[in-house]
């Protein structure tokens, strides 16, 4: 067996004819079988092609593990800038928050106050045992309060008729005294 894989040199000249090669000369040196040496081939270049893929995965695999923890420091580096800027924010948002319910508490008084105020001039100012035919203009000084006191200061176009009511009252009794 091992002369017919290796190709028996010492074999003589009638059995290479008997393997139906008879322009073969004789020489000296191993010769391999053809299906041999096809199959030594196919191994060497499956173990080079096996070599150049497993180079390719380390490669690959080395990339990948270099991008997961370039990424893990990115994200420890955002983690840790985040919780840094947590306590500055909490701050922040506490003091914003704690001026937003004095703001809030400031108007609430103003608005109560001048509620109260309004009224209670109101009712001054509009009962004639206090102030009978002494006051001039008083209605039309009523009208601007209450009108002023009803928008909150908002959107005093609204009360722009009571306010020239008054500034033309204001003048005639102005040039009526003098």
């Amino acid at each position: 067996q091992i002369n017919e894989a290796m190709g028996n040199t010492a074999s003589s000249k009638a059995s290479i004819e008997e393997q139906g090669d008879s322009s073969t000369e004789l020489t000296s040196g191993f010769f391999l079988a053809d299906g041999l040496q096809s199959k030594i081939m196919q191994e060497f270049q499956s173990k080079l092609l096996q070599d150049e893929w497993e180079k390719h995965q380390k490669y690959v695999i080395a990339k990948g593990n270099k991008r997961r923890l370039e990424e893990f420091q990115t994200k420890e580096y955002i983690v840790q800038k985040l919780n840094e800027f947590r306590p500055q924010n909490d701050l922040q948002q506490s003091q914003l928050d704690q001026r937003i319910d004095e703001l809030r508490a400031k108007f609430s008084d103003i608005t109560t106050a001048s509620k109260f105020d309004a009224a209670r001039l109101h009712e001054r100012m509009t009962s004639q045992k206090i102030f009978a035919g002494e006051t001039p203009c008083l209605i039309d000084r009523t009208n601007v309060t209450l009108c002023l006191s009803e928008n909150h200061g908002k959107e005093s176009n609204k009360c722009n008729d009571f306010i020239t009511a008054l500034e033309n009252c204001a003048q005639r009794t102005i040039v009526t005294k003098h």
